[in-house]
């Protein structure tokens, strides 16, 4: 019997079909939410709403965790693809394969551009704190601790006069879209603020924000999501400028596993230029994913001398001289940070003060006395007495001083 093997064929596309059927009818509503991240992650947007779509119809709508986890995800998906189309266009020099743990360590930034440190820049004994930034002078710290709710959130302290940080001031919950908001740094300016949040806005875990501070009131306007490539839907950290060589540095964990970063330094815009998605030859969800760090750079330039520079930054902050104060054991303080108690600091403070009046009344002795050689009056010759006498009691009062700070500080 002659078969017919046409028949067979069109029965087992039919039987596939129903198969394929059968099971995309039998998948439950965790299942599409999975295929929905899974495209999402791979920049398949149009795919990962079909998914989308596919869970909605198996949802519970009294079922409230799942309704919350469909509109996050939704609004991420959402908000990726107006971003697709809005990437802005970098210039990356470098990837840079790290742990998380101390990634920051990475980054090398000139002294202009602030220090980034662990919890030993604290300004005194804060817990579940990994990072700290410091500005230039040395008296702004920002770093991120657990609220009450236990969401982190960003905190900020200035030194004193006396030497002493102020209590930690608390950015508004809003910087963080009610959730988290970690990894300050704030720029030179003073009131230009990059930090990392996963809060409201966030296209998936971690995204690096932008907010500005009202340098009147203190306040900071609303914080903008800076968008792609720098963000993803995986987490992305610590967004920091370094104005001096005009280059940048942030960190993700896209294409990578475990706890693993690839830090990124860049060169930066004088003015943001995005990708033409209709003219860019290269997949636009590659430059949005940075398959290929490489392809971002132009190949009529050389960086080998700019590389050279930023690898030669040394990261440690040079010690700020604000007087020298020798005491014993070979020790030398330069600044108030350097006393190791409060009486100490405020003795200091005094003996600093007191010595700027002796210098005052020092250069008014001095004058009056080349005034006196050009014209003896007797009531010049008063001053200059009751002066001298003025300053052998401030040089007395420098002493008692000084012996204050010895006591103080333990000799």
């Amino acid at each position: 019997m002659k078969t017919n093997y046409r028949w067979i064929t069109i029965l087992s596309f039919l039987s596939v079909c129903i198969l394929h059927s059968n099971i995309a009818f039998s998948q439950s509503f965790d299942e599409y939410m999975e295929a929905a991240r899974t495209a999402y992650e791979n920049y398949d947007f149009s795919e990962a709403a079909r998914q989308m779509a596919n869970a909605k119809k198996k949802m519970n709508a009294d079922d409230k965790i799942e309704r919350e986890v469909v509109n996050s995800l939704q609004r991420q998906i959402d908000l990726s693809k107006s971003f697709i189309n809005r990437i802005e266009k970098l210039e990356i020099l470098d990837s840079i394969p790290v742990s998380k743990d101390l990634f920051f360590k990475a980054y090398r930034l000139p002294s202009s551009a602030g220090t980034l440190e662990g919890p030993e820049g604290l300004p005194y004994k804060v817990n579940e704190v990994e990072y700290v930034f410091t500005n230039e002078e040395g008296d702004f710290k920002m770093w991120s601790q657990p609220d009450t709710t236990r969401f982190y959130n960003i905190a900020e302290s200035i030194r004193l006069t006396d030497g002493t940080w102020s209590r930690p001031a608390m950015a508004p919950l809003s910087l963080g879209g009610g959730k988290n908001a970690e990894f300050p740094f704030m720029m030179a300016d003073g009131v230009t603020l990059y930090f990392a949040s996963d809060g409201e806005g966030s296209i998936g875990g971690y995204d690096i924000f932008i907010a500005t501070r009202d340098p009147q009131t203190g306040e900071y306007l609303q914080p903008q999501n800076i968008g792609m490539p720098y963000n993803s839907p995986f987490d992305d950290y610590l967004l920091a400028i370094d104005e001096e060589n005009g280059v940048g540095w942030w960190a993700t964990d896209r294409n990578l596993l475990d706890d693993n970063l690839t830090v990124y330094l860049f060169k930066v815009n004088d003015t943001r230029t995005n990708y033409d998605p209709d003219e860019e030859e290269s997949d636009i969800a590659d430059l949005a994913l940075i398959s290929d760090f490489r392809a971002t750079q132009n190949p009529e330039e050389d960086y080998t001398e700019l590389l050279e520079t930023i690898r030669n930054i040394s990261t440690e902050r040079k010690k700020k001289v604000d007087f020298q104060f020798p005491l014993s054991g070979g020790r030398l303080y330069t600044t108030l940070d350097d006393f190791q108690t409060a009486g100490g600091k405020r003795a200091m403070s005094l003996y600093l003060d007191a010595e700027k009046n002796l210098k005052k009344s020092a250069d008014e002795l001095s004058r009056l006395r080349h005034e006196y050689h050009d014209n003896p009056a007797a009531s010049i010759k008063d001053k200059i007495r009751s002066l001298e006498a003025e300053v052998e009691k401030e040089r007395d009062n420098l002493k008692i001083l000084k012996n204050d700070i010895y006591r103080a500080e333990g000799n």
